[in-house]
């Protein structure tokens, strides 16, 4: 259901419904003023008959059986037979003095206000009786009088918002679809765009409470044409990087089905192992990169112990060192200095730290050593391999970029996911060439990480 859709049934029932209390509430206050105001006159009534009987002369009252009916002339809207007058004397016996009230019932014992039924007519009575001589006296007046004010009242109320009411409903919904129109106006604009329309949508027409929506969408958009082109570039330098070996595979696998020589079949063979492995190995970096780039922050965060860590990325990287001839060494801060202080993913850490001593002992020649160092404010990993020309320093951790005349195979991924791990941890990695005399003789590269700015 459209939130216009919505605005206008809410204002379909919200509004007879507050409509139908505020008549009901009129109908109670005017019951209550208009039983006041009777109450009231029918009491004042009672009291200045009872001073008035005792000057009625009494033999003429109890010799008539009825009032006779008088003269009187043009009554215009008075209605008599809604108001009746009866009165008794101490013994009981009644005074005709009024024609409508001797159908009255004297109900001894009853004082003040009472409701009775005569001929079919609801009444209300008022008693009132003299104490010193005896004197009963009644005032009755016809209910129906007084729901026809009440309800002659409430007509008069109910007139004008009958009509007003669905004036004033149309009046809302045409203003409200009218208030809709930018909505619609910005729903039109982005059902019409291309898919590689990466425009912010415009705030000219948009009224304010829309902005900060329209603001998020805009955020959105930009997101998702970065992720778009990240995907893009992803996509492009992957079919890039996997086009060499795909084509280094289809040779080897030509020459191992068709070589007569036993020894270049195996060697064949084996280069083609070789190369399903290093395929496998970017498509496992592939993934690794891609989740970690999409990645907005770690679902996570715990102290990280790097002892375990670093023991699990030196382990994945054993076999490697090994083959190499490299050794790798880890050097801890002294007793009672904690190396440096990261609250995150101890997996992701561990893969941070893989890729680095995988990157580290590859470029390093035999017998070498690599050396990662845990301080309290930096962890650095320190190789012995040729380094890296000066130039192309600020090139590391680019995805894909590898300096030329490379040797080892590799992709160029190892210190781009590296790089994305840091970052997503707060840590910032900086990349040098060893110094010589400063830091050791020889050659190598020097990574080094530490808290961001």
């Amino acid at each position: 259901m459209t939130l216009q859709r919505r605005l206008v049934l809410a204002v379909l029932v919200v509004a007879p419904v507050v409509w139908l209390l505020t008549l009901g509430m009129t109908y109670v206050r005017a019951r209550h003023e208009i039983n006041e105001l009777y109450d009231t006159d029918m009491v004042r009534m009672a009291l200045q008959m009872q001073s008035v009987v005792p000057l009625v002369d009494i033999g003429a009252g109890l010799s008539r059986a009825r009032v006779p009916r008088l003269d009187e002339g043009d009554l215009g809207d008075a209605g008599l037979g809604d108001l009746a007058i009866a009165a008794w004397l101490p013994d009981g016996k009644p005074l005709h003095i009024d024609p409508d009230g001797d159908k009255l019932p004297r109900a001894e014992g009853v004082k003040g206000f009472t409701d009775v039924t005569l001929e079919r007519q609801r009444w209300r009575l008022y008693y009132l009786d003299d104490p010193d001589t005896g004197w009963r006296v009644c005032v009755g007046q016809q209910l129906g009088e007084r729901n026809e004010l009440i309800l002659s009242y409430i007509a008069a109320q109910v007139l004008p918002w009958a009509v007003g009411l669905p004036l004033l409903i149309g009046l809302l919904i045409g203003f409200m679809r009218r208030a809709m129109a930018p909505v619609r106006t910005l729903s039109a604009d982005i059902e019409a765009r291309a898919t590689d329309d990466r425009r912010p949508l415009s705030l000219a027409a948009v009224p304010g409470e829309l902005v900060p929506l329209v603001h998020a969408m805009n955020r959105l958009l930009a997101r998702v044409s970065d992720s778009i082109e990240h995907e893009r570039r992803l996509t492009a330098d992957a079919a890039h990087e996997m086009r060499t070996p795909l084509a280094a595979l289809k040779a080897q696998w030509e020459i191992a089905e068709r070589s007569p020589d036993r020894d270049e079949r195996a060697l064949a063979r084996a280069n083609v192992a070789a190369g399903i492995d290093r395929i496998g190995r970017l498509v496992s970096q592939l993934l690794t990169l891609s989740r970690l780039e999409d990645a907005a922050g770690l679902p996570s965060r715990q102290p990280v112990n790097w002892v375990p860590v670093a023991q699990q990325a030196l382990s994945d990287c054993l076999a490697l060192a090994q083959q190499k001839q490299v050794d790798v060494e880890l050097a801890w801060p002294p007793q009672g200095q904690s190396p440096l202080p990261v609250a995150g993913d101890p997996a992701l850490l561990s893969l941070l730290l893989r890729n680095l001593l995988d990157n580290a002992i590859r470029y390093s020649p035999p017998g070498a050593l690599v050396l990662v160092e845990f301080r309290r404010d930096s962890i650095t990993v320190r190789d012995q391999g040729p380094g890296v020309a000066p130039e192309l320093l600020a090139r590391l951790g680019d995805r894909f970029f590898r300096g030329a005349g490379q040797r080892e195979q590799g992709h160029g991924l190892g210190i781009s996911i590296a790089r994305r791990v840091a970052r997503l941890h707060g840590l910032e990695m900086a990349f040098a060439n060893r110094v010589e005399g400063a830091e050791g003789s020889g050659k190598g590269l020097v990574v080094r990480i530490v808290h961001g700015a």
